[in-house]
């Protein structure tokens, strides 16, 4: 589950990709992998008009105030604060341009 949404309910089966049932997470990344799961509700979006009566929802990123909230509730050490919320923009840049791709 990303983002705890059930992807299996969004996408199609006959859509869907094969996926591994585990993967590998470094020692290193554990912490930000958690911070970005505990950030899914603090993403911003946009509608940017596509025609005269449509228009498409644009992924913009996190909001880095929640961000911030969300790594002091989950007790980041402040001496690693610099080295997870680099790797949270990382998975959050994938993220966006993911997200962007599906909705054009």
């Amino acid at each position: 589950m990303l983002l705890r949404v059930d992807i299996d309910q969004l996408v199609p089966t006959t859509l869907q990709k094969d996926k591994p049932d585990d993967f590998d997470l470094w020692p290193e990344h554990w912490q930000a992998w958690d911070v970005y799961l505990g950030c899914g509700t603090q993403w911003r979006y946009r509608a940017v008009p596509r025609g005269l009566q449509a228009s498409i929802t644009v992924c913009e990123g996190l909001d880095y105030q929640g961000v911030e909230v969300v790594m002091r509730r989950y007790r980041v050490p402040e001496a690693r604060f610099d080295e997870v919320f680099s790797q949270l923009q990382v998975l959050e840049a994938e993220t966006v341009a993911i997200r962007n791709s599906e909705a054009r």
